[in-house]
């Protein structure tokens, strides 16, 4: 978790609503929900999972999704899932 939180620094997409890790195993996940996509979102992500897997080294598997929701919903369906930003309004 301390790791996805550095990665993240000063590097949180414009647009971004909220951004969670979900640990399982050796597998994190990063979950971005923004109110758009731009290419200067979409750069950012990949900074942060690239920063983010600098971090953890060879043996996590470090990937991302992300989708454009009006609005932030951090009511997760699967455990696991922990939220690091939530917009501020």
């Amino acid at each position: 978790m301390a790791q996805a939180v550095q990665a993240s620094l000063g590097q949180i997409p414009e647009h971004a609503l909220a951004v969670s890790v979900e640990v399982a195993a050796a597998r994190v996940r990063l979950r971005f929900q923004l109110s758009e996509a731009t290419e200067d979102d979409v750069a950012d992500m990949d900074d942060i999972v690239s920063e983010l897997e600098g971090l953890v080294g060879p043996d996590v598997h470090v990937d991302r999704i992300h989708e454009v929701r009006p609005q932030r919903e951090i009511i997760s369906p699967s455990e696991g899932v922990i939220w690091i930003f939530l917009a501020r309004v």
